[in-house]
């Protein structure tokens, strides 16, 4: 999985579209990880489309989060995490999933150990 660079938008965008749980994805556990979730998407171009995120990694220097993601199965047998337009779906819904989670307490953040 390649690393991504997620920022969120700026003066230079139209208003975003704001992504909601069991409207636009829905989060499901993952059934080869236990502490994993698989995000199934319920709208738009990748509709039924399932990814899962992995490591993420906030960089307040430059201002922006990256992450990675795969492809865990598509109605589309090439589509891949290359794909940018994705790659920008999968961006949206993460912030939104981020945004959710930090207003009700489901996710955690924590420092990253320095070597």
């Amino acid at each position: 999985m390649n690393d991504l660079k997620f920022t969120t938008a700026g003066e230079y965008m139209s208003s975003p579209k704001v992504y909601e749980e069991n409207i636009d994805y829905e989060l499901t556990p993952a059934s080869d990880n236990e502490y994993g979730w698989n995000v199934r998407i319920l709208v738009g171009p990748f509709v039924e489309t399932v990814i899962r995120f992995g490591n993420l990694a906030a960089n307040e220097k430059e201002g922006h989060l990256s992450f990675n993601f795969k492809v865990i199965q598509s109605p589309d047998p090439d589509l891949t995490e290359n794909d940018e337009s994705l790659q920008e779906e999968a961006g949206k819904i993460l912030n939104s999933i981020i945004e959710r989670g930090l207003k009700d307490g489901s996710v955690l953040t924590t420092e990253r150990k320095k070597n």
